[in-house]
């Protein structure tokens, strides 16, 4: 199989079991000692910390629906653009919980080991509240939360 369709599998995969079966032992698609960047809240270090991550977007969105909006893979990394919807039942990104709809879109890239994600950059997040009376609220991350350059990117 082509290394760059073997990895958009891999992903897919792992993003399936963290957010729609919500898998509680992720560790055979990560490296034990994960890198990531630009995470919202916190920055997991290891492979207990990015699947406390997971826990606490479930937590957040209630009845969560997630998507992959796009996915690029290449013989190392892979670019996706996701969407995670559900009802706003944890404080996420600043915003105590409402009750109403979130939306939150991001662009993750995933750097690959083998057959273990090892590196994880997330970017370009956005998120739209729309509360219980209707009022709707759109916010995109600040400039802070912007993640490191590399130069190991794909280029779209």
């Amino acid at each position: 199989m082509c290394t760059h369709r073997n990895n958009e599998r891999l992903i897919k995969e792992f993003l399936r079991a963290a957010h729609i079966t919500q898998d509680k032992s992720l560790g055979h698609f990560v490296a034990a000692e994960v890198k990531c960047w630009g995470f919202p809240e916190f920055n997991p270090g290891n492979c207990d910390e990015y699947q406390g991550f997971f826990n606490y977007l479930a937590d957040v969105f209630e009845s969560q629906v997630f998507t992959i909006e796009q996915l690029l893979a290449a013989d190392s990394q892979v670019l996706v653009r996701f969407r995670i919807q559900g009802k706003h039942h944890e404080e996420f990104m600043g915003l105590p919980a409402s009750g109403g709809e979130l939306e939150f879109t991001a662009t993750a890239l995933f750097r690959l080991d083998g057959e273990k994600i090892s590196e994880v950059w997330m970017y370009n997040k956005h998120i739209v509240l729309q509360t219980a009376k209707g009022y709707r609220y759109a916010i995109s991350a600040p400039a802070s939360y912007a993640t490191r350059k590399t130069t190991h990117a794909i280029a779209c």
